[in-house]
Order: structure tokens, then C-alpha cells, then sequence
């Protein structure tokens, strides 16, 4: 079954210049690190498509600060077609500790900005680039 449609994925900062990413157990993402996120539900916003992955993956509960950009992916992975239209956004932690969901999650780690994994899923790299070019211009003014 093809992976595709619109999907949501989040930039969860932590002090000093660390992010939350996740490895995926599920395919088409096996093995790889990625930002949290999923599949937007019928009759759902991607606002609030991305606080409830966060909530399911991660246990943490997470307000929308910013959309970061829309990005397409398309592919074939582990022989799985995907295409489909994430939408990447920082968001803010409200409350609660850092719990994957063991289903899909094989780990969860928080990596310096400096120091990501060299495996990350698809567009995710660009989606992390693209939050640290707005931080960094945001910074200068």
C-alpha cells in the first residue's frame, strides 16, 4: 500500500541547540531518524494533526509556535511508493516527559543542531535546515 497525502511533522527544541527525533521502526521510514509527525486525520487541521502525533509519539503536550515550510517527498523505500505533503512547524512543549510509543518508535534521542544523525528520513534535513536558517535570521535582527 503507498504511503501518501498530507502530513505534519514537528521541530521540538531543548536547551542548548538540541532537537527531538525519533527512529522509525515502521516502513517507509525503517531505520531512519526523523522528526515527529504523521498522517492528517479526515476533518483534522495539520495544527492540530501535529500536536496529537507529538502527544502519541513522544508523550509530550505541544503548542504551535510557527509553520517552518511545506515540502513534497515522493519514492520508493523498502518497497513502499511514497508521496505525500508534509508540513513542518515548530512547536513548544506545554508539559509532560519525553515517553516513545513503542508500535512505531524504536528510539527517541535529542541530537545537537551541530551533530544530527547522517541517516534522516527524506526531506527532514532540509526541514531542519530551513528552521535553523529562520532562527538564525531571526537572531541577527
Amino acid at each position: 500500500m503507498p504511503f501518501s497525502g498530507r502530513t505534519a511533522t514537528a521541530i521540538i527544541t531543548f536547551p542548548p541547540d538540541r532537537i527531538l527525533l525519533i527512529k522509525r521502526a515502521t516502513v517507509p521510514f525503517r531505520g531512519y531518524w526523523a522528526l515527529p509527525g504523521g498522517r492528517v486525520d479526515p476533518g483534522e487541521t495539520v495544527e492540530q494533526t501535529i500536536v496529537r502525533e507529538v502527544k502519541e509519539e513522544t508523550g509530550l503536550h505541544t503548542e504551535v509556535i510557527c509553520k517552518i515550510g511545506e515540502y513534497h517527498e515522493q519514492g520508493v523505500q523498502d518497497s513502499v511508493e511514497y508521496d505525500y505533503y508534509p508540513a513542518c512547524f515548530l512547536v513548544k512543549i506545554v508539559h509532560g516527559e519525553i515517553k516513545k510509543q513503542e508500535a512505531e518508535i524504536e528510539d527517541i534521542k535529542l541530537f545537537s543542531l551541530t551533530a544530527l544523525p547522517s541517516v534522516l528520513a527524506f526531506e527532514h534535513a532540509q526541514m531542519i535546515k530551513d528552521f535553523v536558517a529562520i532562527r538564525n535570521a531571526k537572531a541577527k535582527k
